[in-house]
């Protein structure tokens, strides 16, 4: 089935950016977001005032924020019929995470 959806160039351009980190499709973003509605029967995250990050150069992931990506990841995989990730496949991706992290915090005080 095919829905077509309104959405401002700017903000379409911001998610496309954070989905294409997170290895997404705008496509698959909202297909996880939906199968999520329907298996919680709730809106799958706390509409609410912004959380605010110590500074905007170098927000920092909590536990809750690196959980929620990580379970986007896991639902895509699942919703592509792929099969859940070992452990020691979930601490290589960490690692690797923590890696690319550490890269680009260097080069952003270079």
């Amino acid at each position: 089935m095919t829905t077509t959806l309104r959405i401002d160039d700017n903000l379409k351009r911001e998610c496309d950016e954070v989905f294409e980190e997170l290895g997404l499709t705008m496509t698959s973003a909202l297909n996880v977001f939906l199968r999520q509605v329907v298996r919680t029967r709730t809106i799958p995250f706390i509409i609410g005032e912004r959380q605010t990050s110590d500074t905007a150069e170098s927000p920092k992931m909590d536990g809750k924020r690196a959980w929620e990506i990580f379970e986007r990841g896991r639902l895509e995989r699942i919703a592509n019929g792929e099969r859940e990730w070992t452990m020691d496949e979930i601490n290589e991706e960490i690692a690797a995470a923590h890696k690319e992290h550490e890269i680009k915090s260097k080069a952003s005080r270079t």
